[in-house]
């Protein structure tokens, strides 16, 4: 296992088991606001199912009397985006909220530059934690100030249907390149399925080849805000999706996927791809779908091979809504939560930098609804990464997203052609940028 990646903090979690032996009162998550119980209204997308979270909660209520914890899924299918809908909703009704969770730093800009956010740092300072020691922490601060606390840390990767793969006699890749990637696409594809599906979030999707950058600015806006559409990552990572849905015939067709209202989990487990590429959440996120067959996992393809596998890595975050009545309560509850809490989870790889990587891979499998159906040897290569560059985008990256899925939808549809895309989106957001700053 890679000792750097382990310094970073990757999936990092402590020991299992330690949570559980102590069975004294805690002293900080007590309800601090009189004798009166106190309800922390928990905001997420993960229903009971899938995030297990009833045990969890009777346990933190044990230890803290006083304290409920309503566990408040908006959504049932899963997906982080409708969840989104419905919470700004909930916002722009008044509803009450406590605690707020977050799938990544877009979404998560968004929602603080409207003001549903607290700041944490005086938080912090009472606890006296530093939070990027004690966390992998993908939610820098902005403006001086830090509104999330990282639960879940999840690495980019390809999910792979190793029973295709043994059909066409290829090998789990353990280092590759995008154009590897397009290869296996090709070799995997029969008349049954397709080699590869690759879903609507653009930002990521349509942009593989940027997610693949080391260094320097590697996502839609440049660290200072501005443009990033004139890098040649740009365009090779849209030429590249192209190829694969309308010249090899080896991918899902965009038409097909917005025509038929597509999923990746529905794509992936009834095999109809063999590969999507996603993140490392698929471990045990598998919506209300069992696999038939076993699941390999990949390294995020390489722009060429450098004998190292990077990532970007990010994850989940855990929020105090600015209108809760309850911060500290929420506060209290969001550090047990992304410490000792998701170790007892089982259920994903934290951010917290207390690791054991072996022993959480495999509590994680354990937990799955068939722990046979994961290549266990190909997780733990594929999670030990260096993660790549990172910064927070700003807060019109929401904008940003809106105008570039439009304009790659033109060009995967045949609408208009490379160069005239390349030119709208650089025009486009920029523009953007210029009347946000």
């Amino acid at each position: 296992m890679n000792r750097k990646w382990f310094v970073f903090g990757m999936a990092s979690v402590l020991a299992l088991g330690v949570a559980a032996c102590s069975g004294e009162e805690s002293s900080t998550g007590s309800n601090s606001s009189g004798d009166e119980d106190v309800t922390l209204k928990f905001v997420h997308w993960i229903n009971e199912e899938n995030g297990n979270w009833e045990p969890l909660i009777e346990r933190y209520e044990a230890e803290n009397l006083g304290i409920k914890v309503e566990s408040m899924p908006l959504v049932e299918n899963m997906n982080s985006q409708d969840y989104y809908k419905q919470l700004d909703l909930m916002a722009a009704a008044g509803e009450d909220l406590d605690i707020v969770m977050f799938s990544n730093p877009n979404d998560f800009v968004s929602r603080i530059n409207a003001g549903l956010l607290e700041p944490l740092n005086p938080y912090f300072d009472e606890e006296g934690i530093d939070i990027n020691e004690e966390y992998t922490n993908s939610y820098q601060e902005i403006d001086g100030s830090y509104y999330g606390v990282p639960m879940k840390q999840v690495s980019q990767m390809i999910l792979l249907n190793k029973d295709h793969l043994d059909e066409a006699g290829l090998d789990i890749p353990t280092e590759w390149t995008w154009d590897d990637y397009r290869d296996y696409a090709k070799q995997l594809t029969t008349d049954d399925h397709y080699g590869s599906y690759l879903h609507t979030w653009h930002n990521n999707q349509s942009s593989l080849k940027l997610f693949s950058k080391i260094e320097g600015d590697n996502g839609l806006l440049t660290e200072s805000g501005d443009s990033n559409m004139k890098d040649p990552l740009v365009r090779e990572s849209l030429e590249l999706r192209y190829a694969l849905e309308n010249e090899d015939k080896s991918s899902v067709p965009f038409s097909s996927i917005l025509s038929q209202q597509m999923d990746y989990r529905q794509q992936f487990f009834t095999e109809e791809a063999s590969m999507v590429p996603i993140a490392s959440f698929m471990l045990s996120e598998w919506g209300q779908f069992t696999p038939e067959f076993e699941m390999a996992w990949a390294p995020w393809p390489q722009l060429e091979l450098t004998g190292v596998n990077y990532s970007a890595v990010g994850g989940d975050a855990l929020s105090v809504a600015k209108s809760s009545n309850h911060k500290q309560e929420a506060y209290d509850f969001i550090r047990w939560l992304t410490t000792e809490g998701i170790v007892e989870q089982g259920i994903w790889m934290p951010s917290w930098n207390d690791a054991n990587i072996d022993e959480v891979v495999e509590s994680i499998a354990a937990g799955t609804r068939k722990p046979e159906a994961l290549h266990l040897e190909s997780i733990i290569h594929t999670l030990d990464v260096e993660p790549i560059r990172s910064y927070m985008p700003a807060p019109y990256i929401t904008e940003v997203h809106t105008a570039h899925a439009a304009e790659v939808e033109r060009y995967l549809l045949g609408d208009q052609d490379i160069d005239t895309t390349i030119e709208n989106l650089e025009t486009q957001i920029q523009n953007i940028a210029d009347s946000n700053k």
